[in-house]
């Protein structure tokens, strides 16, 4: 049971109802996880989804945006979120191994130089909230100035998911791909 409460579409306001239909149109993705919580401030969930929506295409590959997702949950410690990232990292191709070090809390073993940069950029972003001169011109030099600035938004949006699935209080199912380790 979750400590917020979802609420039906019938409990909401008509801007909250509006952006739940657009949503059941587009992916059917309502009333469950951090969504419970978006669905009480129709301008939360709105400029939310307008977010995951960007991060599907834009100049980080797929498996770079899951990168720093499973990088930023685990930062907040958000078990609902790793395990839903961590299913949705599969699917985008990264390397079991890879969200297994990250959960570890450990160096993962990237082939591709690009990974890497995004994983020291956004380990570096999360641990002191910037990049020191040297960590931005390694970044800069691996990724460029835009990916550097996708970065810090994904950071962002996944920053998002995780506290709020903390605050609604979600927790993954049983038979998730990975389970969050403390």
């Amino acid at each position: 049971m979750t400590r917020i409460p979802p609420l039906s579409r019938d409990q909401m306001d008509a801007n909250q109802q509006a952006i739940h239909d657009r949503i059941v149109a587009n992916n059917g993705r309502v009333g469950f996880g951090p969504a419970i919580g978006y669905a009480y401030s129709a301008g939360v969930w709105q400029v939310h989804n307008m977010s995951s929506a960007h991060l599907l295409d834009c100049s980080l590959t797929p498996a770079q945006v899951r990168i720093v997702s499973l990088m930023t949950v685990r930062h907040w410690k958000a078990a609902y979120p790793w395990s839903a990232q961590a299913k949705t990292a599969l699917g985008a191709g990264l390397d079991p191994a890879v969200i297994e070090a990250i959960n570890d809390g450990e160096q993962p073993d990237f082939e591709d130089a690009a990974d890497a940069a995004v994983y020291a950029a956004t380990r570096e972003l999360l641990a002191t909230g910037t990049l020191s001169d040297d960590g931005f011109k390694s970044a800069e030099a691996a990724l460029g100035l835009t990916r550097i600035v996708e970065i810090v938004g994904a950071i962002g949006h996944f920053c998002t998911t995780g506290m709020m699935a903390n605050v609604v209080g979600v927790v993954p199912a049983a038979d998730a791909p990975s389970h969050l380790k403390s």
